[in-house]
């Protein structure tokens, strides 16, 4: 086997580990005969290799390329931020402001490999299609489609990144209630501008008269 020693302290231990577990020994015993701690041994022969084994072949993933170069256009405490603001989407429950919870409350687990595979690595806010600079946290959130008060959940298909303006905007109300709310601010608008111009009209013709 090759065991390290201190002329030999380079070598590879896991497979030494692995097959003195297949004969049959402990975790004790294998620890004595190689000369290393039994955490070295549970790592490599522990319940868990299976999820570090997932975790290694990931990083062969495409996703993860894309992720890393994701990450590789963000400052680190951007990057912080943007990771942050996924935990406190996934903690919120109706009642709760955000980020004021602590329990994950997800029908199935996902990270920011999954919101950036869905966002893109060059998002947009989906509320009005403005391109969003992850560089800059202040300016974007991540929405509920649905809000948590009328019934949404927190998982991913729920997620959508937007404006922090836009968010503010939409606050608790449902995709068709804002555009609805959108539907009425611009019929508004347009008919505020014919009475100012109507009334600029009538302004002028009394001022022609008056001459």
């Amino acid at each position: 086997m090759n065991f390290r020693t201190k002329s030999k302290k380079y070598k590879r231990r896991r497979e030494d580990i692995l097959n003195l577990r297949k004969q049959g020994l402990s975790y004790g015993e294998i620890s004595k005969e190689i000369g290393c701690a039994r955490s070295t041994v549970s790592y490599h022969c522990g319940a868990g290799q299976r999820e570090k084994s997932r975790v290694r072949s990931q990083r062969k993933n495409p996703l993860c390329r894309k992720v890393g170069a994701f990450k590789a256009r963000c400052t680190k405490p951007a990057w912080r931020s943007f990771s942050s603001k996924i935990k406190c989407f996934k903690r919120r429950s109706k009642g709760s402001k955000a980020g004021s919870g602590w329990r994950v409350n997800v029908s199935s687990q996902y990270n920011c490999a999954d919101v950036v595979e869905k966002i893109g690595t060059k998002p947009v806010c989906y509320l009005t299609g403005l391109k969003i600079n992850v560089e800059e946290p202040t300016t974007y959130s991540l929405d509920h489609r649905v809000p948590v008060s009328k019934g949404g959940s927190n998982d991913l298909e729920n997620l959508e990144i937007c404006s922090i303006e836009a968010n503010k905007a939409k606050a608790d109300l449902t995709l068709d209630e804002f555009y609805k709310l959108c539907e009425d601010v611009l019929a508004w608008r347009k008919k505020c501008k014919k009475r100012e111009a109507r009334r600029k009209f009538f302004k002028d013709i009394n001022k022609s008269k008056n001459k």
